[in-house]
């Protein structure tokens, strides 16, 4: 076991990004003040790994109904397992930050958990955890960034340097943890690059197809992108299927509440702006040999690739810009005024000032780079600098059936046709069109990317498991109460659709009462699936109330037509429903619940009404 002297185990379980980011700035937190720290994801390490480090620090969000993220469940699992001895973790000191949005339900419950199951363990926090709230009106950076500060200023205190060393100032760069210089100083050493001349070149005007090697993902064929709303209406809101060839030894489990992740492009025209910029022409379309280098695992690339390929598959040149990211950038600026100001809007003091200018303005980093146009990255720091492209996760529309797929192939002198299996997927996609309070057009990445591919485009893409299951045989016999606004009725569907082959397999009592509350704009512009829902009313398979907000003077929205069913409910929560709330809209959310418990309270004793409230599960997908 090796020494945990001034060693600082950082930690992450993530969704979307931002636990990792935060848990890449206390590693350089740490490294500044001298101790020698690495960032994992929480699913890389054992639990023997937590008793060799000095401290160890959690970043971790919740994600679904109070769960762990995806790359946290396996060790969740580890510390959950029934024979680990009481004071096994007796020698950890660790602290914590919590991710969270205080609309769901279960706020902050993976940080909660992690830190309940800790403490059974024997561990102890050497300085109070923190939780952030997305809701804050700084969002998650606040609550972080002040927190940070306090565990610099403890570190500092409690953590002296034994060698006496001060901290390495802010305006000290540390050295990278990934580089491309091995792979960029091979071309240098065994080729002449000669000015590429991309400037002129005619550059395509779509992103390329190319195949990334993503761990557990899939072959999928776009076979349908059909515009759902009229061209006139305010919205483009898309109906994209794939097909997703079916293997014998590698069977593709769909499940309701699932999501479909897709890994959107940059433009070559966006690339290059950057590559100007950054002055990057003479060695953009150079070969590399990626194997040279030391990578991190969320970089999807083929070993042999160049600068412009790295650009166009893994950077997020589109992205608001990190804090960090201003940080970074300022070290290769030399002007002045540029250092300080990009300085300027990391400093705590000035959080309010990047608020504004970044997240506010919804700035990308194109645009920053663009008018801090003294910066100049070296390109071996492009992966150390730059944020990675993540994928998207899109809600799965449908309840998926495999279907047999014919295709033939001819020769001069025969003809066989051959038959295989593959699995329908549908999404429901709503492109992010919108101008920022700048009044700049903004379109978003994957919203772009997905808009501009043809039909039969072959791409690669991952299935995400839903963490909080309500699907399922026994399931089916709960009543079913699902409120949804916009394209949040994608999982409802796939949801309904699954309950309703229970019943076509000749089950009795599935599915259960299903109700189905949905609510948008326009009903002749935005009514998602009418034709099915007339169908199923027909059948008398669902009940559906509509509000649509705009078709009259008055709007009207879901939660009061939830008020107006209010005994019905109260007869359904008797027998254990299920809620589930689907949109994109915390607000939303926060009135359906209001809507549902407050008339229910006040029908009988309290008391007696929160119990029944508490056997309902409550399922809630808000993005």
């Amino acid at each position: 076991m090796s020494s945990p002297d001034r060693t600082v185990l950082v930690l992450y379980g993530s969704e979307t990004g931002n636990a990792q980011d935060m848990a890449e700035e206390l590693d350089k937190l740490c490294q500044r003040l001298h101790f020698t720290s690495r960032v994992e994801e929480l699913d890389s390490v054992g639990l023997n790994e937590l008793l060799q480090h000095q401290l160890v620090l959690f970043v971790i969000s919740t994600t679904g109904q109070g769960d762990v993220p995806h790359n946290a469940l396996s060790f969740w699992k580890k510390l959950l397992r029934k024979k680990l001895p009481p004071g096994c973790l007796g020698q950890m000191k660790y602290s914590c930050v919590g991710l969270g949005d205080s609309t769901y339900l279960k706020f902050n419950w993976a940080a909660r958990k992690l830190i309940r199951r800790l403490g059974q363990l024997g561990a102890t926090a050497f300085i109070e955890p923190c939780e952030a709230d997305e809701q804050f009106p700084e969002g998650i950076e606040g609550s972080f960034v002040r927190w940070a500060d306090g565990l610099r200023n403890h570190l500092i205190e409690h953590f002296p340097d034994p060698k006496g060393r001060k901290p390495v100032p802010d305006d000290e760069i540390l050295p990278p943890k990934w580089s491309l210089a091995p792979a960029l100083n091979r071309v240098a050493n065994t080729t002449n690059p000669p000015v590429n001349g991309s400037k002129t070149k005619e550059l395509p005007t779509t992103p390329p197809v190319d195949h990334l090697p993503i761990p557990c993902g899939h072959s999928a064929t776009l076979v349908k992108n059909e515009r759902m709303t009229p061209p006139s209406h305010w919205q483009d809101v898309r109906l994209v299927s794939f097909d997703i060839p079916t293997h014998p030894d590698r069977a593709i489990q769909i499940n309701p509440g699932d999501c479909l992740t897709i890994y959107p492009k940059n433009f070559p025209q966006d690339v290059q702006k950057v590559i100007s910029l950054m002055e990057w022409d003479n060695i953009a379309d150079q070969p590399l040999d990626l194997s040279l280098c030391p990578l991190p695992s969320m970089l999807h690339t083929p070993s042999s690739s160049t600068l412009r390929n790295i650009l166009i598959h893994n950077i997020d040149i589109n992205a608001v810009p990190k804090r960090s990211f201003l940080k970074n950038i300022s070290y290769f600026s030399d002007n002045k005024d540029h250092k300080d100001r990009l300085l300027e809007f990391t400093m705590t003091e000035f959080l309010d000032e990047y608020f504004d200018y970044a997240t506010r303005s919804r700035r990308t980093i194109i645009e920053v780079l663009e008018e801090f146009y003294s910066v100049r990255v070296p390109a071996e720091r492009i992966i150390d600098v730059f944020p990675l492209i993540r994928g998207r996760d899109f809600s799965i529309a449908n309840h998926p059936q495999q279907q047999q797929v014919s295709s033939s192939s001819s020769s001069s002198s025969s003809t066989s046709t051959s038959t295989s299996t593959s699995t329908r997927i549908e999404l429901l996609v709503a492109l992010v069109k919108y101008s920022t309070i700048l009044r700049k057009p903004r379109q978003g990445l994957c919203s772009r990317y997905i808009s501009s591919l043809p039909a039969l485009t072959t791409l690669s893409i991952t299935i995400k498991p839903v963490l909080s299951p309500i699907h399922g045989h026994a399931n089916s016999r709960r009543p079913l109460i699902a409120f949804a606004t916009g394209t949040g009725i994608a999982p409802v569907r796939s949801l309904i659709q699954e309950r309703l082959t229970y019943a076509s397999q000749g089950d009795v009592n599935s599915p259960a009462p299903t109700l189905l509350f949905f609510g948008n704009r326009n009903k002749d512009a935005d009514y998602f699936f009418s034709d099915e829902w007339q169908c199923l009313v027909k059948e008398e398979s669902l009940s559906i109330f509509t509000a649509f907000s705009r078709d009259q003077r008055e709007k009207i929205y879901v939660q009061d037509l939830i008020r107006e069913q209010a005994d019905r409910l109260a007869e359904l929560i008797a027998l254990r429903p299920i809620f589930a709330v689907c949109g994109g809209s915390s607000k939303m959310a926060d009135a359906c619940k209001n809507a549902v418990f407050d008339p229910f309270l006040e029908r009988g004793l309290e008391e007696v009404q929160r119990r029944l409230l508490d056997e309902v599960t409550w399922w809630q997908e808000i993005w």
